[in-house]
């Protein structure tokens, strides 16, 4: 049974590891070579960054427990944290992986029994969901073992491996179970767009959470109490929980070498892997009936008598390819939560992260509206100049990264998939079906504009600035055309690196989108060009409106042949595709 368990595994998991495409990318050439490094370079400087925070969130919570005298606490917070990291992860990896489509409906048609189905899902998950939460519990355990003297006595790196396996398959199983009794028990739930709802929402929480930490580290740098005041309060409520289930602290004295809590965690996660997981499988088989998002509905003969009835107009061809285009996009839960939705929710989360941070400095929201209004009031002419240059500058760069970043224009060929020869077979033009990847592209650049033309309005009214009507129309007005045709080089850029390289061999739609490489160097090209642009307008170019207007002109000047080199080349290459 584990034989195939780890076959299934090594299926389930093909073109979702990324450690498996950077391996390949070796041996592609010096091409393939330098994406790897440079690939590896940024996974390294962010989990410097990680590390470098949750290390700081560590020893102040050693800290503050070694100041009371509650040091022996450690072990049951260190676990308790990674535990809610890995069901944080775990519910939107499994939210979203649930039921992944026609490939899962293959593998269940084949003579496996549920047990070596849901084993194999259940590796799966534990190992992407696992690695942040032992992560986490390594750096704490190295805290607690270093100050305490343990890195010498061997029973502790034993406790440690046998915990961090113990909760990390105890947390994912506890995840799966909840859905599968969930779905089980309530069929009408089984619909893929709830599920990606549902782990959008974690991940809309997960960007809130990680704002919060980092203005909170910020914020420790001036003030050093900030963060031992904030752990405080969060280990006294972790105390009172402890005190009213003292199994929890029992357990936790594996990590400090104790036989018995090693041997209950170890029987523990035993019993979980060869007898629960094979045991639920049988459910998790029959919670996937009825998931497929295919389904025919009747209508009434009024109803259908009214349809034939109905006046049909015939639009044209592009409209008719744009608006294809467009409900594929927003109808698959996996490209509009990984991209489209971002459009939307991006602002949201910015202003929330600042505003949970200055919240959490102990800020008053009407303090600091009073202090800004106070400040811009004594503002001369020249500096509200100042401030309406940098506001139509800072507005567009936002539009840029919220436009770009929806990921429309890297995988407008991705995004087909298999159906790309479906859509090449019917009688229409290859530089029309170019020519609506771009529009739909721009579509969410021009959606960008208006969002932020809202956020600018709020602030307006709200902050009382002392702008004209003209003067805030004006500076929409730049932010808009200098978005624009920034925007429209770029469009033109992700849409070759996708025309050269699309990953048209999918399953699972996340892999056209999460999992593509094309997405991640839209991302570092779009970076780095709006801080190319921010350097040269701040420490180059005049700090005016016509600067801002040059650059404009420029972009277009140089996006014409751009354009135009890129639909011949698009129009040629889809031929291939």
């Amino acid at each position: 049974m584990i034989s195939m368990i780890l076959k299934l595994y090594k299926i389930l998991v093909t073109n979702e590891n990324v450690f498996t495409q950077i391996r390949e990318n070796f041996k592609k050439g010096p091409k393939g070579i330098i994406k790897s490094i440079f690939l590896i370079l940024v996974a390294i400087y962010i989990f410097c960054v990680m590390i470098g925070m949750y290390y700081l969130y560590m020893s102040g919570t050693y800290n503050y427990l070694a100041g009371n005298g509650n040091q022996h606490m450690m072990p049951f917070v260190s676990m308790m944290v990674a535990v809610a990291v890995i069901m944080f992860f775990g519910f939107t990896s499994v939210a979203s992986s649930y039921y992944t489509g026609k490939g899962e409906e293959f593998l269940m048609s084949l003579p496996l029994t549920p047990g070596q189905f849901f084993g194999a899902k259940f590796t799966v998950s534990f190992i992407a969901d696992a690695i942040f939460g032992v992560g986490m519990f390594t750096i704490s355990s190295i805290v607690y073992g270093y100050n305490e003297g343990l890195l010498v006595n061997p029973l502790f790196y034993l406790g440690f491996l046998v915990s961090a396996i113990a909760f990390s398959v105890t947390a994912v199983f506890v995840i799966y179970l909840f859905f599968i009794l969930i779905l089980y028990f309530v069929p009408a739930l089984r619909k893929k767009k709830l599920l990606t709802g549902v782990a959008t929402v974690l991940l809309i929480l997960f960007c809130m959470c990680y704002g919060f930490m980092n203005s909170s580290v910020s914020i420790s740098f001036s003030n050093p109490e900030f963060v031992s005041e904030k752990i405080g309060s969060s280990i006294d409520m972790i105390f009172e929980f402890s005190s009213k289930v003292p199994v929890f602290m029992y357990i936790s004295g594996a990590l400090n070498g104790k036989i018995i809590p090693i041997l209950i965690l170890a029987a523990l996660g035993c019993v979980e892997l060869f007898v629960l997981v094979p045991l639920v499988g049988k459910m998790y088989v029959k919670s996937l009936n009825g998931f497929s998002d295919e389904k025919t509905k009747k209508i009434s003969s009024e109803k259908a008598e009214e349809v034939i009835k109905k006046d049909v107009r015939s639009g044209s061809v592009f409209h008719a390819l744009f608006v294809r285009d467009f409900r594929n996009v927003v109808r698959e839960p996996a490209f509009f939560a990984n991209g489209p939705l971002f459009v939307y929710l991006f602002p949201v989360i910015f202003l929330l992260s600042f505003g949970i941070g200055f919240i959490a400095a102990g800020e008053s929201i009407d303090g600091l509206l009073v202090s800004f209004r106070t400040k811009i009031a004594k503002l001369t002419p020249e500096d509200l100049n100042s401030i309406k240059y940098y506001t139509a500058l800072i507005g567009a760069a936002l539009v840029i990264f919220c436009g770009t970043f929806a990921n429309l224009a890297t995988t407008s060929f991705s995004r087909e998939g298999k159906s790309l020869n479906d859509l090449k077979a019917m009688p229409v033009k290859f530089d029309m079906i170019v020519k609506v990847k771009f529009w739909h592209a721009l579509l969410y650049i021009g959606i960008s504009n208006v969002v932020m033309i809202n956020i600018m309005a709020a602030a307006y009214a709200i902050l009382k600035i002392p702008f004209s009507l003209t003067d805030f129309i004006a500076i929409c007005f730049m932010m808009v055309i200098f978005s624009v045709s920034v925007s429209i080089f770029l469009i033109f850029i992700d849409m070759f690196i996708d025309t050269i390289n699309p990953k048209l061999n999918w399953e699972n739609p996340i892999a056209a989108t999460k999992q593509n490489f094309n997405v991640l160097w839209s991302m570092l090209i779009s970076m780095l060009t709006i801080v190319i642009l921010l350097l040269l307008i701040i420490f180059v170019l005049p700090k005016k409106m016509i600067s801002i207007v040059i650059l404009s002109i420029l972009y277009v000047i140089i996006s014409a042949p751009v354009g135009a080199g890129y639909f011949r080349y698009a129009e040629k290459r889809l031929q291939d595709m």
